[in-house]
């Protein structure tokens, strides 16, 4: 609740004040009030305040009366009412117009406007108002504290809050990102971010619910913060023809601070829960349970559906340093969008899925309904989650060979994280997505320490066909990719490669005149060993 130059012109004493000018700007602020005893008063006033003078400080001043609006304007001022008579005739022309050019309200006082008691009829207000305010402001703050002692949660007290200023309320994360609202489940609630905004405000932003839109004028932001954290933002939605009263900015400030203390006590909660998830995991890595049986009802205890058979979904981060790093997989995992995303794209239950943080990495482990497509499925699901998290740097997703056993878990897991191990200095230059099924040799190259003895097998085999290939700027080495993968069939080799097929068997002479021998089914075995060594020797030179 504040006053406007409208609400003043209403009060007791200004029945016979004249709006002369500057119409438009009837319902800006008035915060105090302020009388012209000087001429330089521009440095004793500030904004939103009303301006009551006779102007007698500048009555003979021709070029300060000029300069006088404009100044006051600047500085955001909410009104000016000039008494005329004594000091000057009637108030200057010259004024009008720059009243109504700023949209600054002019008004004239009667002859017999006493200053002294306007102002206090104003400053009366005022105090009317604070008193109000801090009646509500007490009010409010019992009834939110009621709510909280009476155990709410989140959620709850969202509705609740939503209730008390009449207006749908949204909670967002630090990042923008949609968490809950007071708004009905049926309707889809969209955030759209304004990318490369440079408006640091938060009004670089929209919301969608269903096919009503709220920009910048129909929000109203509020930081939740306590303690030195930031938990994120309360949004409130007002419609379009409702005006943000400061009922309900008192109400949301007083909100933010409950919705804080919620927010700690949940977080507390729920990293107790996931320290529970994760040694719960760790005891079925080292066989702790006697049978299946046993495991999968014990899932049930964190709202865990683990039924068979189910793939492991890792995720890791290329951040080294690990306070940094753990921030990222923390927000990951607040955000929920993993398992929104597996229960989506794999079609599953969302209960199906279930994502811990374990041994420097992600897991997402996701029980299948059906086996139909499901690689597609996967690999769609791991580029979704590389997009998601891109903002978090690179990251490494590895899918593990499908688990049917219980006592293939341990094993599937290890299997998965080879894949980081196999594409460690890949991750430093791109995301990537490999299932474990794909790194075929791979996985027996990286149990080979010393790297010396794989480069001198790959050089003494494809050495001749790098030399050419770095002499004569062919590219021999990638011909003879295709036409492994071919089995030394020449026809598909030139129809993948698109080329002629003379020239294909121009290619394949001068392989063979560099020592690459196709129809010897054991050296041919032992060149393609040499090309996949020398594409997993790359990678390990990132």
């Amino acid at each position: 609740m504040f006053i406007t130059i409208c609400d003043v012109l209403k009060m007791e004493g200004y029945e016979d004040v004249k709006v002369i000018a500057g119409d438009s700007g009837l319902n800006r602020r008035v915060e105090n009030v302020y009388f012209m005893e000087v001429p330089d008063i521009y440095a004793y006033i500030d904004q939103n305040g009303l301006l009551l003078t006779t102007l007698y400080p500048i009555a003979d001043k021709p070029e300060h009366i000029q300069t006088l609006i404009p100044k006051l304007a600047e500085m955001n001022l909410a009104g000016i009412a000039i008494k005329p008579g004594r000091y000057v005739a009637e108030i200057p022309e010259i004024m009008v117009e720059q009243a109504n050019e700023l949209g600054i309200p002019l008004m004239q006082l009667p002859d017999g406007a006493n200053l002294s008691t306007l102002a206090n009829q104003v400053l009366t207000k005022f105090l009317d108002v604070k008193t109000s305010l801090l009646e509500f402001r007490n009010k409010m703050h019992q009834q939110l504290l009621e709510l909280l002692l009476e155990g709410t949660d989140v959620s709850k007290f969202v509705l609740s809050l939503a209730n008390l200023v009449n207006a749908p309320i949204l909670l967002l994360n630090n990042d923008f990102e949609y968490v809950r609202s007071s708004i009905q489940k049926e309707n889809e609630i969209l955030i759209h971010r304004k990318p490369y905004n440079s408006d640091s405000s938060y009004s670089a932003f929209s919301v969608q619910v269903g096919n009503a839109f709220y920009e910048k004028n129909d929000i109203f932001i509020q930081c939740i913060y306590a303690g030195g954290n930031e938990y994120g933002f309360l949004v409130v939605l007002l419609d379009k023809e409702k005006n943000l009263t400061e009922d309900m900015i008192i109400a949301i400030e007083q909100a933010s601070f409950i919705i804080a203390f919620l927010f700690q006590t949940e977080q507390t909660l729920l990293q107790k829960e996931r320290n529970h998830l994760s040694s719960f995991v760790r005891d079925i890595f080292h066989n702790q349970y006697s049978s299946q049986t046993e495991m999968i009802e014990k899932a049930k205890v964190f709202k865990w559906n683990l039924q068979f058979p189910f793939v492991l979904v890792s995720i890791k981060t290329n951040e080294k340093e690990s306070e940094k790093k753990l921030a990222i997989f923390h927000k990951m995992l607040d955000s929920g969008l993993i398992e929104r995303s597996a229960s989506k794209i794999v079609d599953v239950p969302i209960e199906n899925c279930k994502v811990l943080y374990i041994n420097d990495s992600l897991v997402c482990f996701i029980s299948l309904v059906s086996e139909n497509n499901v690689r597609q499925k996967l690999q769609n699901l791991g580029d979704v989650i590389l997009s998601l998290f891109e903002k978090y740097g690179n990251l490494g997703v590895s899918i593990s060979d499908t688990v049917h056993r219980f006592n293939q878990i341990k094993e599937y897991y290890d299997n998965s994280t080879l894949v980081f191990q196999v594409y460690k200095e890949n991750l430093q230059k791109q995301s990537y997505v490999h299932f474990y099924g794909d790194i075929g040799l791979f996985r027996l190259f990286h149990y080979v320490e010393n790297l010396f003895i794989l480069e001198d097998f790959v050089m003494e085999k494809l050495g001749k066909v790098f030399e050419y290939d770095k002499k004569k700027n062919t590219n021999l080495i990638e011909t003879l990719r295709y036409y492994i993968k071919n089995n030394t069939n020449m026809q598909k080799t030139s129809e993948d490669m698109f080329v002629h097929y003379n020239t294909m068997r121009y290619r394949i002479n001068k392989l063979k005149e560099l020592g690459i021998d196709g129809e010897d089914g054991f050296e041919l075995t032992e060149i393609a060993l040499a090309y996949q060594l020398h594409q997993y020797l790359q990678l390990k030179k990132g």
